[in-house]
């Protein structure tokens, strides 16, 4: 029995060599699969990034220089005219008014930017329009600048005449004022009047002091219109 035990341990360590050898190589080769996987994901994520193009800003140019840019770069453009409706014939004829996507934004190849536009015609219309507009308001201001200033000049003249002759008024009144006054210390004072002679007494009447012969000889009230008895 001794005898047999040797072998038979050789040949079990012999198949378990075996078996985590296999395991081994089986681990291993597992591994470079994954391993070869990993890159190919890694290289569909690049492929999808250089895919996507940055979308160049195209408002402000004409419908067919904005789509020749947008061409290039492999996207596809739908127009349409975002004021009236119109139907697009020729491209060169209209101005891009908005864009989607917006200037910057990236988008994949082969997708669709729509472009709002506006006919070349209409803009100058209503640049024309918009003009004459602020012509006409500049020459309303200007009118309206004349007249307020016309007014102002004409009351300030009306001001200035008022009191120009309310100073000449008061400089005549003043002037007749002192040659009145000078007139008035020039003038010789009146002569005195000299008192009437009194007339002397005829019978029994009394002689008044402005020389009236008082018709009685009754004194009392006697001459009191005529300045009072002389004698």
């Amino acid at each position: 029995m001794k005898e047999n035990i040797g072998p038979a341990a050789g040949r079990l360590k012999k198949t378990l060599a075996l078996a985590v050898l296999t395991g081994l190589m089986l681990t291993g080769c597992g591994g470079g699969k994954q391993a070869a996987v990993e890159p190919a994901s890694a290289a569909s994520a690049t492929a999808t990034v250089e895919a996507s193009v940055t979308v160049p800003g195209v408002v402000g140019l004409t419908l067919d220089t904005a789509t020749d840019q947008l061409e290039k770069l492999g996207f596809k453009v739908d127009a349409v005219d975002s004021v009236d409706g119109k139907s697009i014939i020729v491209k060169k004829n209209w101005q891009v008014l908005t864009q989607d996507p917006s200037n910057g934004a990236q988008a994949a190849k082969g997708s669709t930017v729509h472009l709002g536009v506006k006919s070349l015609e209409k803009i100058a219309t209503e640049k024309a329009a918009a003009e004459k507009a602020a012509a006409d308001k500049a020459a309303a201001d200007v009118a309206a600048k004349a007249a307020a200033d016309k007014v102002a000049a004409d009351k300030a003249a009306s001001d200035k005449a008022a009191a120009d002759q309310a100073a000449a008024a008061k400089a005549a009144a003043d002037q007749a004022a002192a040659a009145a006054a000078q007139q008035a210390a020039q003038a010789p004072a009146p002569a005195a009047v000299p008192a009437a002679p009194a007339a002397p007494a005829v019978g029994g009447t009394i002689i008044c002091r402005d020389g009236y012969v008082w018709p009685s000889a009754t004194r009392q009230g006697a001459c009191s219109r005529h300045g009072g008895i002389a004698n």
